[in-house]
């Protein structure tokens, strides 16, 4: 998936229980025929689709992302729970360790329902750096049903290297034809 960009939670990377995912156990109680890999992950009909469902604390999904602009990210998760305490969080796998980068507390959306959905946000407590990554969404709160994941950029980092182009013999001044950016990247002019 791209990054900026939207996640399908029921559209975890294949690959098995305990390697790409992890599900309490292996019944699946979900009702969508989403998926054909039939591994016993819950996934639900919902918000006009699929959802996983039937959550239970510790599991966990994963899904493989290749961030197109490095920076600090927003996370709004569209969710829903007919119980109260659910909730989990959103982590990037390295090295065989997860740190984790949002918590998302998932309220009470229904009266013992959950076929009503809504958006909650959250911010990224770390920079994503540009390139593939395995980001990973942990349960740690039961009983919650979850869309997708919209990731927005919110500060852009991904300018590589600022220095002082087109010193002249150790003053430090510019030349009339370098180029100027600002801190976002965008081409200024010497009045900026």
């Amino acid at each position: 998936v791209s990054i900026p960009g939207i996640i399908q939670a029921e559209n975890f990377d294949k690959g098995g229980e305990g390697f790409t995912f992890h599900d309490a156990d292996a019944e699946d109680e979900g009702d969508a025929s989403y998926r054909t890999d039939d591994e016993g992950v819950d996934v639900v009909k919902g918000n006009g689709g699929s959802v996983l469902g039937y959550t239970a604390v510790g599991e966990w999904y994963e899904y493989s992302i290749n961030v197109k602009e490095a920076g600090k990210y927003s996370c709004e998760a569209t969710v829903s729970s007919g119980t109260t305490g659910s909730g989990f969080n959103v982590g990037l796998v390295k090295d065989g360790k997860v740190a984790t980068l949002c918590r998302i507390s998932v309220p009470q959306t229904g009266s013992n329902s959950w076929d009503t959905y809504k958006v909650v946000k959250s911010t990224f407590n770390a920079n994503l750096e540009e390139g593939e990554q395995i980001l990973r969404i942990t349960i740690s709160g039961a009983n919650c049903n979850i869309d997708k994941l919209e990731l927005k950029c919110i500060v852009s980092t991904d300018i590589d290297e600022v220095n002082a182009a087109g010193q002249i013999g150790g003053t430090g001044g510019q030349t009339g034809n370098a180029d100027m950016y600002n801190l976002a990247g965008q081409k200024v002019d010497e009045n900026y």
